[in-house]
């Protein structure tokens, strides 16, 4: 009996050195990042199932939320980024995956572009697209927000138009605030940025099929510095749910990027 007893405990031993439960996960950090008019509220999904797992998560309100309204320029928005992932690094983390979904997304990979260091980049329904469809229709915001800083009214704050997913409204902030995030060249200009990144990292980028952006997402993916570990996944989803559903394949790739 004693044999027996002792021959399950030494496999089991051995399971644990061949599959170290968290072993790997408690090493590793994600920063996660809301949607544009969003919150934290909505990325309670994934950061649940990531903790669950041993991994340590930042998930904090962003300068772009429903509440804060662009209360902080792109720049002071990719520090904020810094901050978080300086944090879990203090915490013991070895390695930090950037994450968000939509406008998160694109914060992410304006942070992943500008210097910043970070071992992994997560796009999730990737949003905001000043150098595209979105950006023409806010033209007249954005002339008029160069207009301000060119008469040095830089730190004025009027209302200009932003967009999400179709709806429209007017938000105020200042103009060289609204200019950092919607110059289709600059920090938002997220299809330009993706092919740039400071650091060659395993992207995961994953789509919703029924997400306004899925028929140019693979190209968008595939113009990103190759990496073996990068993955293109598409989920049976709309651009809002996929933080709703994504768990599994985001465990799998944060997985198999090892220990």
């Amino acid at each position: 009996m004693k044999r027996v007893i002792c021959g399950a405990v030494l496999a089991l031993l051995s399971a644990l050195l061949i599959h170290p439960v968290f072993a790997a996960s408690s090493e590793v950090g994600v920063v996660l990042m809301h949607g544009k008019w969003g919150s934290p509220q909505g990325m309670l999904p994934i950061a649940r199932d990531l903790e669950a797992h041993g991994y340590m998560v930042s998930n904090a309100e962003m300068p772009w939320s429903g509440r804060r309204l662009y209360d902080a320029d792109y720049p002071a928005a990719l520090k904020e980024i810094e901050q978080q992932v300086r944090q879990l690094r203090a915490k013991g983390a070895k390695r930090v995956v950037v994450a968000g979904q939509s406008m998160g997304s694109n914060a992410a990979v304006a942070y992943a572009s500008s210097g910043f260091n970070l071992d992994g980049l997560v796009i999730l329904s990737p949003g905001h697209f000043p150098e595209g469809s979105m950006g023409r229709r806010l033209t007249s915001s954005l002339e008029r927000a160069r207009r301000m800083v060119a008469e040095n009214r830089a730190a004025e704050a009027e209302s200009f138009d932003d967009i999400n997913q179709g709806k429209q409204r007017t938000i105020k902030m200042t103009a060289s605030t609204y200019i950092s995030y919607f110059d289709p060249d600059g920090l938002g200009a997220i299809t330009k940025n993706v092919r740039k990144l400071s650091k060659v990292v395993p992207v995961l980028l994953v789509i919703g099929t029924t997400d306004p952006f899925y028929p140019e997402s693979r190209a968008m993916f595939d113009s990103t510095p190759p990496h073996p570990l990068s993955r293109y996944v598409v989920l049976e989803s709309d651009h809002f749910n996929v933080p709703k559903v994504v768990s599994t394949e985001f465990l799998k790739w944060l997985d198999s990027l090892g220990p």
